[in-house]
């Protein structure tokens, strides 16, 4: 049974290490696997991690095992009900483990005869959790546990225990082979991606047969027995990812089970007792396989955060959320969000700052405005910050403003200006002052080309916008009241004249004075206005007069009338537009057509006397 035992072992062995990858467990020496193990992963870590985060939530985002084909453990253990206690059992003293119903010789077994093997097959290992709720806090699986087990060597029984049965003159050793099936819960748990701890409890019915025939080197059949089975496990598992959708693990159990074999089934009568349990304490070698449990994108996200990139964490927090929404560790996850939110404001600052020290203004302000706006919280401190650090650049851009400005750089000072004013108010208080320049300068661009009229519209416009362009305004008006007196006898331009004679005019208001020069030249704008004036009525009168005359001519003019000649009518409507005439060679009868916009006028002579007027 025993040699089975082991063949049966190294089949499932053939069967599974194949996959398993296993040139890549012995490349290294054993000190460069041990190590493996017990390292944990270099992380780029800038930002300090306690110590249960590190070894309670490392892979808190980690996608839960769904599925646990199979978990083998094959190893030694210790038979028998021992004294003392679970942590330290006593060897040498075994006592009170078979119940006898019979004042019999009792079985004295001695630590050789409890030392065995067994085999322990957990199969079909589901997520229930994940499976009802689509998430699992824990990777809590159940399914089905098969186990055999055995002794090396047996114990024979006493001889009154033969007497009088059918197996008195057999060489009968008492050897408990049990057969158990479990229903199995086992709980697994990640700290680091190379190895988790597997903690597992069972519980279910366990038969047993018991009386070994040495002779025969065979099992008997009966008697036999039943009863009930509770297991315990704490095992630790490296784990081989072979890169495909399943990943396998190696590792060693600690196991104990307690058996209550308390159902005897003994149609013949040889044996003296009615129960009998079994304690086991064994050490196991492990094979495992199952689907899940990878990392997801939310502990690269972790990651992240830790190494202080909270706008790419954020981004990946995300994702995760979509991918898994469902996840036990969703709230974690948002709390994770939250913070970046915070924080995140103060990353893109020091971007700003990195950027400000380098020289590149325009990408720093975009950094601290881009903070400002992520700011998500009433956080004084960093609000205040960028602050004053937008209103130094803006304080910087305004005086290269100024600077332009002074070298008679209007465009681009109001351009500089104009962009100020899209972050900051002190941009926006001078935007007029400095647009009222490049008014200015269209004005005498104007005035240079004798295009005084529009030269003066943008002349007041500037005042309008900067009240301290006032006396330069008052000389640029002058000096256009001086080049229309120049050109007052060679234009005809009636409104530049008012308008240079009303710039004068303002001018004296806002002065006390406009001096005698000035005043001569009113003075002679107002003669030109006048000229000008009666030049105007003068034109007028004669137009009327025209247009009087021509109305009495036309009313003196002969009318159209029947009986009126050919030659007359030609004389009065001129050669007709169409004619038409019956008689070539007479010409007695014709008809004259006149188009008259929408309209026909049609005139029907004979013997070259009109006899009829049609308007159609």
């Amino acid at each position: 049974m025993f040699k089975q035992k082991i063949l049966y072992w190294l089949i499932l062995i053939s069967l599974i290490m194949p996959r398993l990858n296993a040139q890549s467990l012995f490349k290294d020496n054993i000190k460069k696997l041990f190590l493996s193990i017990i390292k944990k992963e270099k992380e780029d870590i800038s930002e300090e991690i306690n110590w249960y985060n590190k070894w309670f939530r490392s892979r808190e985002f980690a996608a839960p095992i769904t599925y646990m084909p199979v978990e083998i453990r094959y190893g030694l253990g210790f038979h028998g009900k021992f004294s003392g206690s679970f942590s330290s059992p006593e060897v040498g003293d075994i006592d009170n483990w078979i119940w006898y119903d019979q004042d019999i010789t009792q079985l004295e077994q001695g630590p050789e005869n409890t030392v065995g093997t067994s085999l322990d097959i957990d199969f079909g290992l589901i997520n229930i959790p994940n499976k009802i709720m689509n998430t699992s806090w824990m990777n809590f699986l159940t399914g089905f546990n098969y186990r055999s087990s055995s002794i090396f060597i047996p114990k024979e029984i006493p001889s009154d225990w033969k007497e009088g049965t059918s197996i008195s003159e057999s060489n009968i050793q008492f050897k408990p082979e049990l057969t158990e099936y479990l229903i199995t819960n086992t709980i697994q748990w990640q700290p680091f991606n190379p190895w988790y701890i597997n903690l597992r409890y069972g519980y279910g019915l366990a038969y047993s047969k018991f009386y070994y025939d040495k002779d025969i080197e065979t099992i008997n059949v009966s008697p036999d027995g039943s009863g009930t089975s509770m297991a315990l496990g704490l095992g630790f598992r490296y784990i081989i990812d072979s890169g495909k959708s399943n990943i396998f693990s190696i590792g060693i159990d600690f196991r104990h089970s307690y058996t209550k074999i308390n159902k005897i089934n003994d149609p013949d009568n040889t044996t003296p007792f009615n129960r009998f349990d079994l304690a086991n304490y064994g050490l196991y070698l492990t094979l495992a396989t199952f689907y899940g449990g990878k990392k997801t994108i939310g502990d690269e996200a972790k990651i992240i955060y830790y190494s202080k990139d909270y706008l790419t964490a954020k981004d990946k927090f995300r994702e995760f959320i979509n991918n898994y929404p469902n996840h036990s560790n969703r709230y974690r996850a948002m709390n994770y969000i939250s913070e970046c939110n915070e924080k995140i404001p103060y990353q893109i600052m020091e971007q700003g700052i990195l950027y400000d020290d380098i020289g590149e203004t325009d990408k720093a302000l975009q950094k601290y405005i881009k903070a400002k706006s992520r700011v998500v919280i009433n956080d004084t401190l960093i609000i205040e910050t960028l602050n004053f650090r937008i209103n130094e650049i803006a304080k910087k851009w305004m005086n290269s403003a100024e600077l332009l400005l002074d070298k008679k750089f209007y465009k681009e000072a109001y351009s500089l200006v104009k962009k100020v004013a899209e972050f900051s108010e002190i941009g926006e208080k001078e935007t007029s002052r400095y647009k009222s320049y490049i008014i200015l300068e269209q004005g005498k661009k104007l005035q240079s080309i004798l295009i005084l009229g529009k030269a003066m519209e943008k002349y007041s416009i500037a005042l309008e916008m900067n009240a301290k362009l006032e006396s330069q305004i008052m000389a640029l008006q002058y000096q256009a009241g001086i080049q229309l007196v120049e050109l007052a006898d060679k234009v005809d331009e009636f409104d530049e004249i008012i308008l240079a004679k009303k710039s004068l005019e303002h001018a004296k208001e806002l002065s006390s004075g406009i001096g005698s020069r000035n005043e001569k030249l009113l003075d002679d704008l107002n003669d030109k206005l006048k000229s000008y004036e009666n030049y105007k009525s003068t034109m007028i009168i004669d137009y009327e007069m025209s247009k009087a005359r021509y109305l009495q001519a036309v009313a003196r003019s002969p009318r159209l009338t029947i009986g009126m000649s050919l030659p007359l009518i030609e004389d009065l409507l001129g050669a007709p537009h169409d004619k038409i005439i019956s008689n070539q060679i007479l010409d007695k009868e014709q008809l004259w057509i006149y188009y008259l916009n929408d309209r026909q006028l049609q005139l029907s002579f004979k013997d070259f006397i009109l006899f009829k007027i049609e308007e159609i």
